[in-house]
């Protein structure tokens, strides 16, 4: 089965995210920022009436040769709409999902979630990411699971 993936760079990375998820691509937007956020959080943008955290891919994969100062994907990844911004777009591309390869085992924190497995590409490798776990991280970046109401204590 084939599958189509748009492609952008992050520093030296090109990297890739399923293109049923993208809703569009936008220059130059600003988010505004929230106090307190981890690094890979850029702030929140209000695009159109819905707010969706934007999450700077570069700190998130730790790339240091990388701005993400210029364009904005959106995305919507299950219910959530989300925001990454990158340093510059490519082509949505085709693969075929026999050609996928799986990343390797060593991989530990936020990039054991981060990446689904790579395609190769004439020159390079093409890093497909796991939008599902960068959105659940851009959600809740602590890792902090709410407290259910059923487990409050019960008032005298």
């Amino acid at each position: 089965m084939e599958r189509s993936f748009l492609t952008f760079n992050v520093g030296s990375y090109t990297l890739g995210i399923p293109a049923e998820e993208l809703i569009e691509v936008n220059r130059n937007l600003s988010c505004t920022n929230v106090p307190g956020s981890p690094k890979m959080i850029r702030g929140i943008l209000n695009l159109r009436g819905l707010l969706m955290p934007v999450v700077d891919i570069s700190a998130y994969l730790d790339i240091a040769d990388s701005k993400c100062e210029s364009f904005s994907i959106i995305l919507k990844v299950q219910e959530n709409n989300i925001a990454l911004m990158v340093d510059a777009i490519g082509d949505i591309l085709t693969f075929n999902n026999e050609e996928l390869v799986l990343p390797p085992s060593h991989l530990s924190g936020q990039f054991e979630g981060a990446i689904e497995g790579a395609f190769r590409l004439p020159e390079g490798l093409l890093i497909l990411l796991d939008t599902a776990a960068i959105s659940r991280n851009a959600q809740n970046p602590h890792g902090i699971v709410p407290t259910a109401l059923q487990s409050l204590p019960a008032l005298p």
